[in-house]
């Protein structure tokens, strides 16, 4: 069974949800939003200065990020090199299974869906 058409379906999904949010939500813990035996959809946000997608260095299987604000991140990869990213609200972009450190750089607060399929 292809997962790409399901996948970018769940993608345009989040993107809907994203465009409609509003910026006042805050999220301290991630909420998990769908988790059934075909996927698992959690969302994350990290306040500035703050991990945004796992506490300190953790592991994500292979996911889709659906990016709901604005994001400035500073990453560590498992081997300890550093990158700077700015992410527009409302990229996506997909993500083989990583070790990494995730950290708001950014004045504001990040949001974000992290779909998992299984």
């Amino acid at each position: 069974m292809k997962k790409t058409p399901f996948i970018f379906f769940m993608a345009a999904i989040a993107f809907v949800i994203a465009t409609t949010a509003q910026s006042t939500v805050s999220i301290t813990e991630p909420k998990v939003i769908v988790d059934n035996n075909k996927i698992k959809v959690t969302e994350y946000s990290g306040m500035p200065g703050k991990d945004v997608c796992g506490k300190e260095k953790h592991i994500h299987p292979a996911h889709l990020t659906v990016v709901l604000s604005h994001a400035s991140v500073k990453i560590t990869t498992a081997e300890g090199k550093i990158i700077e990213q700015k992410v527009p609200a409302g990229a996506t972009f997909w993500s083989e299974a990583e070790t990494h450190t995730v950290v708001n750089a950014g004045k504001e607060a990040i949001h974000i869906y992290i779909i998992e399929p299984k």
